[in-house]
């Protein structure tokens, strides 16, 4: 044990240590999460707006049904205004996170962020959704003319890579743009404006050599992109091109292999949620944004490894899935571990361990390493094959992480079948967790009666001298 810990320190603490100082992922990291208040809202209205309910099996009359059919026609009568806010938000996921990663980076380098949000986008939108002319079908007439039809054209941006679909090109996008800047700056390469020119003004002008740049290089990359496969936009290639690892993570497999790296690392001290979410969070995102859209549409819903499924299967209760293990620490035979349990037991309901994982120690604990690594194994499996045979929906609206688990699960699905299985699920962790448990339990408390024992000693002794 004690050479695995070692050759892990250093093969897995260093590599973790640069991953989490590189600017970069930080930035990446932190405009993903920026965007989760975006994800609450596109669901929320989803869910008003489709009520996830099939009125033909509503059989009995009484007031809960009477509501739920209202809702329903409700609903129906006003789909398009309701849906609204769900295509502001998770249907613009691309083009908000193109703009807070450029922000994110820009101020990691020290340069002016806003200018920096605002090229990206700009480039963005040029390579996504470039505009074209059209006429809206509600305003064609029978027996109008070409001509007549041109007089209604209107400016129209296509959404089809603003969502979900574009997220990839909009970190690529983010990132070269900043690149570009940053390496415009340190070499002084700008519009220099004479003395007389108020500061704001010269620094405006800082921003257009920037944009012209980053506009004329994806630009051209994006015709040249079209010219060869056909018409297919940036986005349209990189989805192609990233099918395999976007049908790779979604898999048993790859949840199984990101939540078995995540648990090494909260093994060895360092937050393996925070470390493995540049992999997972491009991801997650694009899956729960195009679940969203699925259900929106009537459709199946394709995607497992969603945020519902992280924090309210795989992490029941922070990482390692420890809301069991606190709940065994109430009943513990060590004052120790029952006060800790007393202590840990609140924010574990609401997905917050750090107290419990650092506090018992699970870090580098040999007798506890087996469940706390592969409980979420564990847990990652069954809640795939639940969702693979259809026993409990799959996750399309993104909640609070700090919702507790078996609600989160519930709302995150919009089935309480999901709710009342992440329960079954607790009482699994439990008995896994028990064994391993009751060993450290009774050392532990082995350990407090010597100290009692050695204590009562030397109060004897000392009153013995006296």
């Amino acid at each position: 044990m004690e050479k695995f810990n070692q050759l892990a320190e250093k093969s897995l603490l260093p590599i973790a240590n640069k991953l989490a100082a590189q600017r970069h992922l930080t930035a990446l990291r932190n405009g993903m999460v920026s965007s989760i208040p975006l994800s609450i809202l596109g669901g929320v209205s989803l869910i008003i707006a489709t009520p996830p309910f099939n009125p033909e099996q509503m059989t009995q009359k009484n007031i809960f049904t009477g509501f739920l059919l209202a809702w329903y026609d409700w609903a129906q009568a006003n789909a398009q205004a309701l849906k609204l806010p769900f295509m502001m938000s998770m249907g613009l996921m691309g083009l908000f996170i193109a703009f807070s990663i450029a922000h994110n980076l820009a101020e990691e380098y020290e340069m002016p962020a806003l200018d920096a949000s605002i090229v990206s986008t700009v480039t963005f939108l040029l390579v996504t959704s470039p505009a074209f002319s059209g006429v809206p079908l509600n305003q064609i007439a029978e027996n109008m003319s070409s001509e007549e039809m041109a007089s209604l054209g209107l400016l129209s941006l296509p959404m089809q890579y603003l969502d979900a679909k574009g997220i990839f090109t909009a970190i690529i996008v983010s990132i070269v743009c900043v690149e570009i800047m940053r390496v415009l700056k340190e070499k002084n390469i700008r519009f220099k404006m004479p003395d007389g020119v108020p500061p704001a003004i010269a620094a405006s002008f800082d921003a257009i050599l920037p944009l012209f740049l980053c506009t004329g290089l994806f630009y051209g990359i994006s015709l040249l992109i079209q010219n060869i496969t056909g018409g297919d936009l940036i986005p349209a290639l990189i989805m192609k091109l990233l099918a395999p690892a976007m049908s790779g993570l979604d898999s048993l497999l790859g949840i199984c292999l990101i939540t078995f790296l995540a648990q090494l690392f909260w093994f060895f001290g360092l937050h393996g949620a925070s470390i493995t979410q540049f992999v997972r969070l491009p991801f997650m995102s694009a899956y729960i944004v195009a679940n969203a859209t699925a259900f929106s549409n009537g459709e199946p819903l394709q995607h497992y490894f969603t945020q519902p499924f992280w924090s309210y299967i795989i992490a029941i209760g922070g990482g390692g899935s420890t809301l069991a293990l606190a709940f065994l620490m109430l009943r513990a035979r060590s004052a120790q571990m029952r006060q800790l349990g007393k202590i840990a037991i609140i924010p574990s309901l609401f997905n917050i361990n750090e107290p419990l994982i650092f506090g018992t120690p699970l870090v580098l604990n040999p007798i506890m390493m087996l469940p706390f690594i592969f409980v979420p194994v564990i847990n990652s499996i069954a809640g795939y094959l639940f969702m693979y045979f259809g026993w409990i929906g799959k996750g399309f609206v993104e909640t609070p992480w700090t919702t507790p688990a078996p609600i989160g699960a519930a709302l995150g699905t919009m089935d309480i079948r999901a709710g009342l299985f992440v329960i079954g699920l607790i009482v699994l962790d439990l008995l896994i967790y028990f064994p391993f448990f009751r060993v450290l339990d009774q050392q532990t408390a082995k350990v407090e009666k010597q100290e009692e024992e050695e204590m009562a000693s030397v109060a004897l002794s000392q009153e013995q001298q006296i």
